[in-house]
This record gives C-alpha cells, structure tokens and sequence, in this order.
C-alpha cells in the first residue's frame, strides 16, 4: 500500500511539473522571434509536392474560397527559445510582408522594435531567412494571405495561392503553379515565397497596417551587415519546371541593317519554342487597340480605356526581340509602354537559359538632340507578376512624357480604315507606321489622342482643347494658335530620349 501512495505521489509530481514546463514555454513562444535566423534551409522539413495535377489551362480540384484569409499567420512559426521579454504574454510581435528595397519585393518577417526618427518613424523588421533591415510602415502589409493571392516561389515560378486551410495547424499553404501545359499544386511556408511590388500595391490594399496595430518584440538592437533575401538558399520546391519561358510572349522585329532576316527571325522563334514561350505577331494581339471612328470615318478617336490587356490572353509577361534598337512600331510601342526590348542573343548565344535577361538589354536607340545612344527606362523586375499586362498603362517607369495632355494628328495616314473594310494587303509600310503614331503618344500618357484627315473636321472651339498638333510634316499646316505644332520625327526624339525636346529641333 506505501508502494502503492508513493506512486501516486511521484505520479501527481510529475503531472505539476509538466503543467509547470507547459506554462513556462508558453511565456517564451511569445517572446522569441516568430521564425529563428537560419542558414540555409538544413534543419527545415522537406516540402513534397502534392497531387501534381496534369489538367491543361485549368485549374486545379482544390477548393477555393476568394474571401478566406490565412488563419493564424502571426504564431505559425513562432519558436521555442530562452530569451526573455517584457511584453505581456498575450501580445504576438506583429508579422508582416515587409520591402526589401535591394531587390523591390516584399518578404515574410516580424516587426522586432520601433526606430524612432525625425518625422519619419521606421521598423526595425527581421526577416524570416535571418536578414534585417528598417523599414517604413507604409511599406509593410498584414502577414496575412488570402486564396487567389500571387505569389514568386523559391525557383521563381509565379504562382497562386490555392489554399491556406493548414497554415493554423502545419504552418504550410498550397501554391498553383500553371506553365501553360500543366497546373502543379505545392507546399509551401511563408519563408519560401516573395510578393512582387506592384501585385502589392493593387492587390494588398486591405492589408495596410496603422502605427496602432504594431507590436514590436524587443528593443532595437543594431543593424548588422546582412545579404539580401533574394540571395538566402532558399528550398527548391520539387522537381523542375521545364517550360522556362511558360506564359511569356516575344514580339519579334528586326532593325533595316539585319542583313540576314529571315535566318535571325528563324533562329529567334525557333528558340522560342524550345524554352515554351510564345511567338506574338503584333502587340494587337496582347491589347485592344480599336479606338472610334466618326464623321463617316474621317475622325477617329482612343483614350486609356481603349488599350487594354486583352482577355483570354494566356500570358504573365511580354517582351521585344530585336537584333537592334530601330525605329519600326513594334519597338517604338514597347519603348512607350516599358515593354523591355531585348537582343536575340538572350535565347539563341546562350549554351543554358537563364532567367536574368537585363545583360541582354538593347539601347533606345541615337538620339540626334543628345547625340548619343540613350538607354531604355523599363521597371528590373518587369514580368514577376501579371499585374504589369493587366495594368499596362500605369507603368510609372516608363517614360510618361505627354501626361495628361491632348493631342491631334492631322492626315490621312493617321486615320486608319473601320474594321469592316481594312485590309492589311493594301496598307503600305509607311502607312502602317503612320497609323502606329496616335498608339505610341497614348502610349506616353497622352489622355486623349484624335486624327483626322483634313483639318477641316475639327471646329475651331475644339481645336483650342488640343495641347498638340502632329503632322508629318510642320510645312504642312500653320499657326494653329495656342496649340503646338509639331512633327513625327519629334515625337519619336522625344521618346527615345526619355524627354520632351524642343518642338523647333531639327536633325540638321
């Protein structure tokens, strides 16, 4: 029987100081930072691939809820370690999608301390693969993720979030990936993704932070010399992803002086294929670019809304191939728009593809006011999401030279024929490029673009709402009064040289 009153005893002992232990982890989950530094991914569990799905452009048998946030996401990570704190054990640091500025995308991490600043408060954020740095709140969003969300994986895939069902209970979230032939469903965790800038800034609005919604770990600690997260050794998901130009479309010009055109456009487009891109004909086939015809189609007219991301369109990202800067639509349209215009040699000289195509970056081309070969202003990460197709016009790097302004063209060559009677075997090239012109001023930011064939269309009240006449050439009308006049070739300097040059230049 004492044997018996001693085992109950030592039973009941061992019950307190497990319900001790318990307590006193608890206390210590919240202080410690949600995910510990790391080297590498060593010491984390191995992601499996889940039900590869083989359903050509469809989507996958997971269910969707687009409403559904990821439950939990501020104490999926959160590790057991011995440091202590002085916040109250039930306030969580606040978890966030914060900005790395090195290289423009938004990392998982915790906000850690406040840095206070003269009129400019930053955040000291420590990021989940062990990096740091201070970041400002309007430059973090809620570590919260919503089904439908875009996402970069490791291998940089672009890819869709398609449920968060067991981030609470795993710490892990599914992730669609579509190359065009096939849709593969993944695990992934918060560390192993990043966020593109501008799938943020339209996507994420309803994750902003206020200064109250803030809790930070500790005190500021300093600043160590850190790399940057794109850099960590980040955990391929498995297997490879073949089709390394999947959902990518390649407009392909080529400059006067190519001496062997058709062997260049063979070896581009067959190279195309090889990597699983897709060969474009002309930048219509991506974008409405109808406009509106009048007066028994002597006028036509196109604003923003008429250039839009066409649907049905399977692409997440486009780009121009050349042999060299020209002067031909195709490329003048992607200077406008900040489509990166690339050399041929990114496809056909390279013995392994590689996904970083700035080496291959062609000039805008001679700028005679300049007197010199300008190169082209396009965003570095163009393409890690689909947002910069689908919002094409909202390109704030691309040169928006004609912001806000009016503009009209005045000639035959710029109207071109309704849709029931064009016929493309009658357009000669010269007026083919002519009928480009009012696309690549709306292209510059222009809010309104309107041709007519004979001056005579326009009223004289209506021309006084005009900020520019375009002609072919100024000997061909005169003085218009408040309203500039200026010629093609102006047009064309201004945007190769990324600036409005003086509308009285001349080549000589």
């Amino acid at each position: 029987m004492f044997a018996k009153e001693e085992e109950e005893e030592t039973e009941r002992e061992e019950q307190e100081e497990e319900k001790a232990g318990s307590t006193y982890d608890y206390d210590i989950d919240v202080a410690s930072p949600p995910l510990a530094p790391k080297a590498g991914f060593s010491h984390k569990r191995r992601r499996t691939e889940t039900k590869p799905n083989s359903v050509p452009k469809g989507p996958t048998s997971v269910h969707r809820s687009s409403a559904t946030p990821a439950p939990g996401t501020r104490s999926i990570k959160r590790l057991r370690s011995g440091t202590s704190t002085s916040r109250a054990a039930s306030e969580s640091a606040t978890r966030v999608f914060a900005l790395w500025k090195q290289d423009g995308h938004y990392y998982s991490g915790t906000v850690h301390s406040m840095l206070p600043r003269r009129g400019n408060t930053k955040y000291l954020v420590k990021f989940d693969d062990g990096t740091e740095d201070e970041v400002e709140l309007k430059n973090m969003r809620c570590c919260e993720l919503y089904v439908g969300d875009n996402v970069i994986v490791s291998n940089g895939a672009r890819g869709k979030v398609s449920d968060v069902r067991e981030l609470e209970s795993r710490g892990f979230f599914l992730v669609e990936v579509d190359d065009g032939e096939k849709t593969t469903t993944s695990e992934v965790e918060f560390a192993d993704i990043r966020i593109a800038n501008r799938v943020l800034q339209n996507q994420w609005k309803n994750r902003m932070l206020s200064p109250e919604a803030i809790v930070t770990v500790v005190k500021p600690k300093p600043l160590t010399d850190t790399a940057t997260p794109s850099q960590r050794s980040l955990a391929s998901l498995p297997g490879r992803f073949q089709r390394e130009l999947a959902k990518t479309g390649f407009v392909v010009t080529l400059s006067p002086k190519n001496a062997n055109p058709e062997q260049t456009k063979k070896s581009a487009m067959n190279a195309i294929k090889d990597y699983g891109g897709q060969l474009i004909d002309d930048w219509s086939s991506v974008f409405t670019m109808e406009g509106r015809h009048s007066q028994s189609n002597k006028r036509w007219t196109v604003t923003p809304d008429d250039f839009q991301f066409r649907e049905g369109v399977a692409l997440d990202r486009v780009f121009l191939l050349a042999d060299d800067a020209n002067q031909k639509p195709k490329f003048l349209i992607a200077l406008a728009l900040g489509i990166p215009c690339l050399s041929f040699e990114w496809l056909t000289k390279a013995t392994k593809f590689s996904e970083d195509w700035q080496p291959f970056l062609l000039s805008a081309g001679y700028s005679d006011v300049l007197s010199a070969r300008v190169s082209q202003l396009v965003d570095l990460d163009w393409g890690n999401c689909s947002e910069y197709l689908h919002d094409i016009l909202s390109n704030k790097v691309a040169p928006k030279l004609f912001s806000d302004k009016k503009f009209l063209c005045i000639g035959t060559d710029f109207v071109p024929p309704h849709r029931s009677r064009k016929n493309a075997s009658n357009i000669g090239r010269v007026t083919e490029a002519a009928r480009t012109v009012p696309w690549i001023i709306l292209c510059m930011g222009a809010s309104k673009v309107e041709a007519v064939t004979d001056l005579k269309q326009v009223s004289s009240k209506e021309l006084r709402t005009f900020d520019y006449a375009i002609v072919q050439d100024s000997a061909d009308v005169h003085d218009l009064g408040t309203v500039t006049v200026a010629t093609v070739t102006w047009i064309k300097e201004c945007l190769i040289s990324s600036r409005i040059v003086p509308t009285n230049w001349t080549q000589s």
